[in-house]
């Protein structure tokens, strides 16, 4: 029960840090593709994009925490490797990450700098801060 607490909590991070990164990279891309144009025109406010985005990525990233939270859960006790409270959950979130933004890094060069951060910030946060998360919560006593 604490691991899925903690990937709820961990996705709810996630989508407060990457709520303004994404808004500014809409913004940013309105301006240089046609469709993004159409879909945002320039009288959009940007407080209501950031809003509905954050609505998006809330449920999104605490979803998916939820989700890697039964995989902690279903690994049971794992090895400190490298700082990290579980060395086997960690690879594998990093590995999840490169699968993810991979594509993405190598086709676009103009979304590369979002999607690297964006990864960045999946492993530290799933990766090293859930197990953490996990060990410091009150459930199982």
């Amino acid at each position: 029960m604490a691991e899925v607490f903690a990937g709820f909590i961990s996705g709810y991070v996630v989508a407060l840090l990457t709520t303004p990164l994404l808004a500014l990279s809409v913004l940013k891309l309105r301006a240089a593709n046609a469709l993004v144009a159409q879909l945002l025109p320039a009288g959009v406010s940007a407080v209501s994009l950031t809003v509905l985005l954050h609505g998006a990525l809330f449920l999104f990233w605490t979803a998916f925490g939820m989700l890697l939270g039964l995989v902690l859960l279903a690994m049971g006790e794992g090895a400190d490797i490298a700082g990290s409270r579980h060395g086997a959950f960690s690879l594998f979130v990093i590995a999840l990450a490169a699968a993810f933004v991979a594509p993405v890094a190598i086709v676009s060069q103009r979304l590369r700098p979002f999607a690297l951060a964006a990864a960045a910030l999946v492993v530290v946060v799933f990766g090293w801060l859930m197990p953490y998360l996990t060990e410091w919560s009150k459930f199982d006593s």
